[in-house]
Parts: structure tokens; C-alpha cells; sequence
């Protein structure tokens, strides 16, 4: 698929899907705000991949340099960010295919729950402030630590959402390139609020039970085993 650029990559999150697609065979270029901490991250991301035998090609930079010459830009930034960062990446993210990855979420009570959207969900708000790219929600219900433990297999569903077709199916085949997972193709942009919701649903299960969990939909074909 070409150069994958992570904005926000020196997150938990961002650092591990720019973790799972280089075992994919893409080259990755980590944004950070800071060109040192993107620097620091592409270190210890190196030394993950080459103790699985990946010499993918990784690299790092400032988020707006980043993005330069990138096919497909991960926004992996908190939700806090997005009103003020986007308008300012938006030219240079005009044409390419944008994967955010973003989940709006407060914390009341210990008990997590889906932010109150103007737009509705974090997919749309960033389609609408992006409106010159192709911007498709995916990967919002995958933890950071299992994205991270790259010697264990990921399972489960993700959720692809998006207005542009083309730009969903694309998603679905890199997802598809990852081992055990399965992409669900759900339609427009709009169902990206059940997603986002759903996430709240997960962390809330995670601190009950003391687990990592994921989703599977069943009844759209074979489901993993």
C-alpha cells in the first residue's frame, strides 16, 4: 500500500498499529509534535520488530512532515487535539486516504462513557474538518497492549466505517493482511458513533473483569476459530 504515516504515533495506540502494519510489509514513518520523542519512539519500535525478525522500514518525524509523501495517514492523536491539529494538517492531507483511529471518551465515577460529539461521533467531525480526504474509521475497538505484544495474534472484528466505498474496501484489505483479524465492512460514516460507543462498553469490561477484550460479529460468514 506505500508509506503508512502515524500522526500521533508516539502514543500507546498509534505506536501499535505503526507496529502491525510494518509486520505487514509497509514502510512507517512515526509524527510525533516533537521530532525527538517520534525519533525516541522509532528506536524502541525498531528494536520490537527486529526481536521478531522484521526489518520493515520505520522512520520519524514531526506530524506535518510526517505526512509528507504518505498513501495512507493513521490519526491516532486524543480527541482533544483534533479541533486545533486538523485544519492545520487538512492541505496536506488533501487526496489520501486518512484512517482515524480516534475514540471520544470521558471517565465519570470510574465509569467510561462515549463524549458528548457536536458532530456526532469523532469520524464525522474529522471527515467534516478533512473534507478534501478520504477518511474512513477503523481499528477503535483494538486494545494497545495487544497491539503491542507482537508475539501474540490479534483476534476479533474491526469495524470499518466511512462514506467513500473505494476508501472503506482499501481498509479492509490491509486489515485482512493482518493474521486473525477480520474487517467488517458497516456502511457510512454515520455508524461510527455505535463504534466509538462500543469502546466505552469494552473498557468498562476490561476493569470489571480484569481482561483485554475485543469484538466479533457473528453471522456474516466464517468466524475466526
Amino acid at each position: 500500500m506505500g508509506r503508512v504515516a502515524i500522526v500521533g504515533g508516539t502514543g500507546p495506540e498509534g505506536l501499535g498499529l505503526g507496529l502491525r502494519f510494518a509486520l505487514c510489509g509497509e514502510e512507517v514513518r512515526i509524527g510525533s509534535r516533537q521530532a525527538s520523542r517520534a525519533a525516541a519512539a522509532v528506536e524502541e519500535a525498531r528494536k520490537q520488530l527486529q526481536a521478531v525478525q522484521c526489518e520493515a522500514k520505520i522512520s520519524g518525524a514531526e506530524n506535518s512532515l510526517a505526512v509528507e509523501g504518505a498513501e495512507v495517514v493513521v490519526l491516532a492523536i486524543p480527541y482533544a487535539g483534533v479541533a486545533d491539529l486538523l485544519p492545520q494538517l487538512a492541505p496536506r492531507l488533501a487526496g489520501k486516504l486518512v484512517i482515524e483511529v480516534i475514540n471520544p471518551l470521558v471517565r465519570k465515577d470510574g465509569i467510561f462513557r462515549s463524549a458528548d460529539v457536536p458532530a456526532g461521533s469523532a469520524g464525522e467531525e474529522i471527515r467534516d474538518l478533512l473534507p478534501e480526504a478520504m477518511v474512513v474509521s477503523a481499528f477503535k475497538n483494538e486494545s494497545a497492549e495487544e497491539l503491542r505484544s507482537l508475539r501474540e495474534p490479534l483476534y476479533g472484528d474491526v469495524v470499518v466505517c466511512g462514506d467513500d466505498a473505494a476508501a472503506r474496501a482499501r481498509v479492509v484489505d490491509l486489515v485482512g493482511r493482518m493474521r486473525n483479524l477480520r474487517a467488517v465492512d458497516a456502511g457510512a460514516m454515520i455508524n461510527a458513533r455505535s463504534v466509538e460507543a462500543l469502546t466505552a462498553l469494552l473498557l468498562n469490561l476490561n476493569k470489571r473483569h480484569r481482561a483485554i477484550t475485543s469484538i466479533q460479529i457473528l453471522g456474516l460468514g466464517k468466524s475466526h476459530p
